[in-house]
Order: structure tokens, then sequence, then C-alpha cells
């Protein structure tokens, strides 16, 4: 099996967070391996409903079933018939479930995971500040970014933000000391507007000036900021130092 097997089925089933489907996509462009095995999960995903075993009708049965045609014996045909297809049904709700159930416990570990992420950032960080709406509609203050100024991970905690444009996502980006764009990731808010980033940097935070976020193609993003910045934040360590 395939390291990616994983992640191709989540793919496959539309489970993926957007960033992680923009890394799977970019993944299977290079990878024909990949792409193999994805077109053989979604070929067993459609053949799902067929998973009852098929045999060979026993010889003479097209007569039987032609002669109880004709009388009481075919209300028991149907009978016969009615509870077969009940449990073929039966069949595929068992299968649904255990489906059903393997990504539920999939979900809870995944995001068990998180919250243990988030707060061991959290419990690190040593430093936070506002981030602020910078687009017509939004709020003054979208969020706000924790960090540890020499760890390379933060947490970016976002509200009332408004769903992206049609065929667009959030990107957030990460603003170097000399003006450089560093990918932070692509995301879409839940129904209530709400984000819960954690974000990997490639240097100590000491590094950065800030973030920015903009408006980019869905569903993986773009290398660099193309679309308008609707909110960010800024920060100067040698003048909080001296404070």
């Amino acid at each position: 099996m395939s390291e990616h097997e994983p992640e191709l089925v989540g793919y496959a089933l539309g489970e993926l967070s957007p960033a992680e489907a923009a890394r799977v996509a970019r993944h299977l462009e290079a990878c024909p391996e990949c792409r193999t095995t994805l077109r053989n999960i979604e070929a067993s995903l459609g053949w799902l409903g067929t998973v009852v075993p098929q045999t060979e009708p026993p010889a003479g049965l097209r007569a039987r079933v032609l002669a109880a045609a004709a009388g009481d014996d075919r209300r028991r045909w149907r009978s016969a018939w009615a509870r077969g297809l009940l449990a073929a049904a039966a069949g595929l709700l068992v299968i649904a479930l255990v489906l059903a159930v393997t990504r539920a416990d999939r979900r809870v570990d995944e995001l068990a995971s998180r919250q243990a992420v988030v707060a061991a950032v959290l419990a690190e960080a040593d430093w936070s500040t506002a981030m602020r709406g910078e687009a017509p509609g939004l709020p003054s203050v979208v969020g706000r970014v924790y960090l540890d100024r020499e760890g390379e991970r933060a947490v970016v905690a976002l509200e009332k933000m408004p769903p992206p444009e049609r065929g667009t996502v959030y990107q957030l980006w990460l603003v170097r000391s000399d003006g450089q764009r560093e990918n932070g990731g692509v995301f879409v808010p839940d129904a209530a507007g709400r984000v819960l980033l954690v974000v990997e940097a490639q240097a100590s935070w000491s590094a950065y000036q800030g973030m920015g976020i903009t408006m980019e193609p869905a569903p993986e993003g773009s290398p660099q900021p193309t679309g308008r910045r609707v909110a960010g934040c800024s920060w100067k360590w040698e003048a909080w130092r001296s404070g």
C-alpha cells in the first residue's frame, strides 16, 4: 500500500481541508503512481453498491419461477425475493456504517492531534498581536496571532470572516523583513466565519515583520500574492525590544 493512500482516500471522498487537498493535488501532478492509486480508489468507491456477492443461478430456476407465477407459490417467491433485497440492503448499510465509523474515528484522532498542536503553540507563545481587517465590510479586528518570537510555529485565530469570493480561497502570507512573501497556507472559514490555523514558518519569527491575507484562485492559491489584501498585521521587533 502506498504511504499516501490514506490521504488519497480522503481526497477521493472530499474530506480534506483546502490546504491538504491542494497539497495532494500538487503531488498527484508529479506522481503517476499515486494517480493510478487514486483511479483505483475512485473505481472501488464507484463499485461500492455492487459488493453483494453475485452467484450463478441454479439450473431450472427460470422454470420454477414461471410455474410459481401461476399459483400461490408466487406470493412465497415474492416474499423470498423481498427478503433477499432486504438482506442485500442490510449488507450495504453495514458497509456504509463501517466506513462512516472509520471516517469518524479518523476525524476524532485528527481533531485531538490538532488540538494538541494548538495547545503546544499557545503554551510556548510569548507575544501576540491583532489581525486587522483591511477590506470593506470587515471589522477593524478580525482575529489575533499568537507566537514565540524564537519559534517557527504560530496560531492564527480569526472570526467574522465572510466566505471568499466565488472561485477563490483565502491565502495567508508571511512577510519577511526583506519584504519577501512566504506561503502560509490556504483556508476557507466555517459557516460562522471562524478560522483556527497552525502556521509553520521557514525560520524563526524574528526574521519576519508581519502577515497578510489575500484572496487567491481556488483550490491551491498562488505562489505569490495576486489578489487584493483583505487583512494583515505587522510588527517591529527592534522597537518592541527597546520599548
